[in-house]
């Protein structure tokens, strides 16, 4: 029967290579790679020889359906892999997967390295709520609005990918969002030469603005977001205001208390109103 599976790669140090990854990777028939020459090197580590085929962001969309229908016609058993860590966490492999389930074949991960899960155990920030929100948009109207808006959710940490070279105008976004936040900046997780700065986020561009290496390797952000604002709710309308909004509504005086009590407002308070607005409306000449 046909079988997907999802197998996360190192993202450095082979050391983390799981016996359970090496074993799909052994017993599958076929290799779906978002870059074969990375994925060949695993392999030649392993001792293995799969044969593979490239699937990656720009190749997905039209090589999934032919995939999947070769699957099930051959009884395939299909490893998907990305260059480093989980396929699908902003790699490729949504598609393949996605149209996997549609068709009935099993899908099984196999469980294994995560740039982010990684670094959010290490950045020392409260992290029991937080959201993981990939690359963000480089154009810096989109960039502060998104940084806006994941302020507002409540969370108590945001996680962001970047490119080495982009990474000090993020940090620097990030700043000017957040400017009294925390943050950590990790590159090159698990490799030799990691590095993770964390703490205030004027700090943390000042060290990576004096790195020499600084647009080397592969960066990821844990950012510690601050409470989010309360909503301020409208004041509610007095009796009085419920009731004269009811009228011009076009409900008559008694129609207008009675519809106010039922949405709840006291019976003594509407007493208080109608009266009021009784005399108001005699004064004018008539109800």
């Amino acid at each position: 029967m046909a079988e997907l599976y999802v197998v996360a790669t190192p993202i450095g140090n082979l050391n983390d290579l799981s016996p359970r990854m090496a074993q799909a990777l052994a017993d599958c028939h076929l290799i779906a790679a978002e870059d074969t020459r990375v994925t060949m090197k695993l392999l030649n580590h392993l001792g293995l020889k799969k044969p593979l085929i490239s699937l990656n962001r720009h190749t997905e969309g039209q090589k999934a359906p032919g995939l999947v229908a070769r699957m099930v016609e051959e009884d395939l058993t299909v490893c998907l892999t990305c260059d480093a860590g989980t396929p699908g966490i902003s790699d490729p492999g949504v598609p393949l997967v996605a149209q996997a389930i549609e068709a009935g074949i099993r899908v099984t991960p196999i469980c294994g390295p995560s740039a982010f899960t990684a670094h959010l155990s290490a950045c020392g920030f409260d992290t029991r709520s937080f959201g993981f929100y990939g690359f963000l948009p480089r154009e810096k109207g989109d960039l502060a609005a998104k940084l806006e808006q994941i302020g507002r959710t409540g969370l108590n940490a945001a996680v962001f990918y970047e490119s080495p070279h982009r990474v000090i105008g993020l940090v620097e976004a990030i700043g000017a969002a957040y400017p009294q936040c925390r943050l950590s900046v990790a590159c090159d997780i698990s490799k030799r030469y990691e590095v993770i700065l964390t703490g205030p986020w004027a700090r943390v561009l000042e060290q990576l603005q004096s790195n020499p290496n600084v647009e080397k390797g592969e960066y990821s952000l844990v950012v510690e977001l601050p409470p989010a604002s309360p909503r301020s709710e409208p004041a509610p309308l007095s009796a009085e205001a419920r009731i004269l909004t009811a009228m011009l509504e076009g409900r008559d005086l008694d129609q207008a208390v009675q519809e106010a009590a039922e949405q709840g407002y006291p019976r003594n308070q509407l007493y208080r109103a109608k009266l009021k607005i009784r005399r108001f409306l005699e004064g004018m000449g008539g109800e």
